[in-house]
């Protein structure tokens, strides 16, 4: 993704030298320069490189997706986690988030996203719209999908991974 970011920034340059030579600019040559800054502005910095890829990936996914991706971030606090767990916690929680955003119409495609401590306590807060009723199994969203052997596996992987640190 960074690399991307790089070689998007470098023909944003060259896009910035032809407008600069020229009297107009088309609409899809401004498309294409706002599409450039939307990538750029994607990338995370909230302390923690592993949150950081997964935040500058998703939010990414989410713009290429029109779903406003929004977060509040203190990576920093994450640093008692090993990489893999952040991958995985955020990875599933925000993976689930963008595949029930896609299902709704463009104006309720909204994620935010909060991660700080609250006294000595690590929170993290997720809220998307969602249409129709949740139903629960054993204290987990169950999947909506018809094929249940296959799916629900990150709810459960996200229970496991608070569970590992202490938390639920």
């Amino acid at each position: 993704n960074i690399e991307l970011i790089n070689l998007k920034c470098h023909d944003f340059k060259h896009q910035i030298r032809k407008i600069r030579n020229s009297e107009t600019i088309t609409p899809a040559a401004l498309r294409e320069l706002e599409d450039y800054i939307n990538i750029y502005d994607s990338v995370a910095k909230t302390g923690n490189e592993a949150l950081d890829v997964i935040l500058t990936e998703k939010s990414l996914l989410c713009n290429k997706n029109n779903i406003i991706f929004t977060y509040i971030a203190d990576g920093d606090k994450l640093d008692f986690m090993r990489e893999e767990d952040i991958y995985n916690l955020f990875g599933s929680i925000i993976d689930n988030a963008i595949e029930a955003m896609i299902k709704v119409e463009e104006s309720k495609r909204v994620i935010n996203m909060h991660v700080q401590m609250v006294n000595d306590m690590l929170v993290i807060r997720e809220h998307n719209y969602c249409e129709g009723t949740v139903d629960f199994e054993n204290g987990l969203p169950r999947t909506t999908k018809s094929d249940h052997r296959f799916h629900g596996v990150g709810t459960k992987s996200i229970k496991y991974i608070c569970e590992r640190y202490g938390g639920n």
